[in-house]
């Protein structure tokens, strides 16, 4: 669940003599960004954040402990482009309604499907080439699958074979070499993960085919969508 944050902001009293050669130097290099900027026909923004003190400070970038207490993205002339809240510690977040959360949660979904969308859009073009990705990466799946069955064979024959040999030692009134059956072991072995490999393998396809389903869905019921709002544009 996506943690909501909330800005905070505390504004506690500078000592001038504390600050003033800090806050010159800062109206300095301000005026200088600006100057740049204005040159170059751009707006000049900084970030508004609230430092460890709780004193509000103008930078032009922000550390990841004043990215969690929030900040703001502003311009010379104090229009707030975006605004960042800070993260709630899990005691506050406990104190949030149900409802609350609910709708933060539902938000969160919203925003989750609208990037699906949108990844969707910018990378298919039509049904049908988003059906022939799938169809090549399951195909891809079956070399694979394939290549490991071939392999398991293999292992599994010359299981079989000193099995035989060991079976004919004992048939003999011998003891069965310990080569031998170190060799059955190991062998065995590769077959169990081979085995598993497999399972795997096969598992892994099905959670791709099964993606690749619910995405060919989504974008058939976003281009029809996006047709009716063609055919509701164009008079008639």
């Amino acid at each position: 669940m996506a943690r909501i944050k909330l800005l905070k902001a505390n504004n506690y009293p500078r000592k001038p003599s504390q600050w003033a050669g800090l806050a010159t130097l800062t109206l300095v290099l301000i005026t200088a960004l600006m100057l740049s900027n204005v040159s170059n026909g751009q707006e000049l923004t900084f970030y508004r954040v609230i430092n460890e003190r709780g004193i509000v400070e103008l930078k032009s970038s922000v550390t990841p402990a004043e990215v969690k207490r929030g900040y703001a993205i502003v311009t010379l002339g104090g229009h707030i482009i975006k605004e960042v809240p800070a993260e709630l510690n899990d005691e506050e977040y406990a104190l949030l309604s149900d409802e609350l959360k609910a709708r933060e949660l539902n938000a969160q979904q919203e925003n989750d499907s609208r990037e699906q969308n949108e990844s969707l859009l910018l990378r298919y073009s039509s049904v049908d080439d988003l059906t022939a990705e799938r169809n090549r990466k399951l195909a891809e799946f079956d070399v694979r699958i394939r290549i490991l069955r071939s392999n398991m064979m293999s292992l599994k024959n010359q299981v079989e074979r000193q099995q035989s040999r060991a079976a004919d030692i004992e048939r003999a009134g011998r003891e069965v070499p310990i080569v031998i059956r170190n060799n059955i072991e190991e062998l065995e072995q590769k077959l169990n993960e081979a085995n598993d490999s497999l399972k795997s393998m096969q598992e892994e396809q099905e959670t791709v085919a099964q993606r690749y389903a619910v995405d060919i869905t989504r974008f058939s019921q976003l281009m029809e969508k996006h047709e009716k709002a063609n055919r509701q544009a164009t008079p008639n």
